[in-house]
């Protein structure tokens, strides 16, 4: 987008400042968001593109991001990397995406704290229940089991088509 406002061929019918809007908004549920659009990209593009007999799955990625220079960040904790060996500070990075063996395309993620509140650094602050906010902190202190149940229930109710086999 900033590349076509740079070229001047920008011809949405939003302005720039429009678009910050809604990037910055604390209401929009983001989660459903990004499921809706995978879920239109791949049935508007990509499944024209490709054989009905291909396979598509759903893929998890854990990942740590570290945050070792933040201290003040909201539910920062302490995360064990497996791969280092050692603690660090920062959240665990779950990301749902969407395969059909030659295209990844990315559907959801979530930032994962410690569900153990001794791990945490700085905890939640307290918002309304009915907020979306609320509902993504609640995410973030839950178990990473529960929230990849979330992420694909989120996925295939926006109408993500994945084709189970048995092998």
């Amino acid at each position: 987008m900033y590349m076509s406002m740079l070229t001047g061929k920008h011809s949405e019918g939003f302005t720039k400042d429009t678009m910050y809007r809604f990037l910055n908004s604390v209401s929009a549920n983001w989660m459903r968001f990004t499921s809706l659009l995978s879920a239109r990209i791949v049935a508007t593009t990509i499944e024209k593109l490709t054989n009905e007999d291909r396979v598509n799955v759903l893929i998890l990625d854990d990942t740590i991001f570290e945050r070792n220079s933040s201290k003040k960040v909201e539910l920062l904790s302490k995360m064990y990397d497996h791969a280092k060996k050692s603690y660090k500070l920062g959240f665990r990075l779950l990301t749902l995406g969407w395969s059909d063996g030659n295209t990844f395309l990315p559907v959801n993620s979530c930032l994962l704290s410690s569900e153990n509140r001794k791990n945490r650094i700085v905890d939640a602050k307290s918002l309304d229940k009915r907020t979306a906010g609320y509902c993504r902190r609640r995410l973030a202190q839950t178990k990473a089991t529960s929230v990849m149940l979330e992420l694909i229930d989120q996925a295939m109710s926006a109408g993500l088509q994945v084709i189970s086999q048995a092998w």
